[in-house]
């Protein structure tokens, strides 16, 4: 019977043992799987965070865009605007009625008789012939224009264009500002 004891307590020993080792192991893969939950809610938050980050990026670039895009239309209607009104002047000075017409060129040409001697003008319309005759001064070919002379000295050496077109062509900027004041209460970039 002492054999049957040993035997009994060898086995009871081994099994606390072994009940000792699976409850380690439990407490152990216990502390494991709750390290790796831990572990898994942190990268799960640190990507949900990245994410956030991310699509508030793209939010911001997507706006920045939507933006950008929304400036240039309406820059581009501006410019439509000023273009329109300009070709609206260009139109408005080309019907302008005779007798306002003729005493507008006939300033011009009395003040360039001021700077110049012995010249003739090159026209832009039937009028300036009639205003060239009153003045006494000939009448050298036509141009293709709105309005307005070129004036010339018979040597070649001076020449005045005095002609709606290249005046408006000088002053275009400073026309395009007011016109933008008048439309829009600012300047033209």
């Amino acid at each position: 019977m002492a054999l049957e004891n040993l035997l009994q307590k060898i086995k009871e020993e081994a099994k606390e043992e072994i009940d000792e080792i699976i409850s380690r192991a439990e407490k152990e893969a216990a502390e494991i799987i709750e390290e790796a939950k831990e572990k898994g809610k942190k990268e799960a938050e640190k990507i949900k965070t990245q994410g956030e980050k991310e699509a508030k990026r793209v939010k911001e670039k997507i706006l920045a865009a939507a933006r950008r895009k929304a400036r240039m239309e309406i820059t581009n209607a501006k410019e439509e605007l000023i273009q329109l009104c300009m070709e609206a002047i260009k139109e408005k000075l080309s019907k302008l009625d005779s007798k306002k017409y003729q005493k507008i060129v006939k300033s011009m040409i009395k003040d360039a008789m001021k700077e110049l001697k012995d010249f003739y003008i090159i026209a832009t319309r039937k009028e300036d012939k009639k205003i060239a005759e009153k003045l006494g001064i000939e009448v050298k070919g036509e141009k293709k224009g709105i309005g307005g002379v070129i004036i010339k000295t018979k040597d070649g050496s001076k020449e005045m264009d005095l002609t709606f077109d290249f005046l408006l062509e000088r002053k275009e900027e400073e026309i395009r500002i007011m016109i933008a004041k008048k439309l829009f209460g600012e300047n033209v970039d």
